[in-house]
């Protein structure tokens, strides 16, 4: 939560916030993007 306060003015994506709230960004043939996030919901990670 600390991370998202500190973050929470941005306007736009840096990588220090990439690092922070992004574990893997996966992009498929068919122009799907996934992301798995860098935090859990609920004990389960977020995706």
């Amino acid at each position: 939560m600390r991370q998202v306060i500190r973050f929470s003015h941005i306007e736009s994506i840096t990588q220090e916030q990439v690092d922070t709230f992004i574990r893997k960004i996966y992009v498929y043939k068919d122009k799907r993007v996934e992301i798995e996030w860098n935090f859990k919901k609920n004990g389960i990670w977020e995706s």
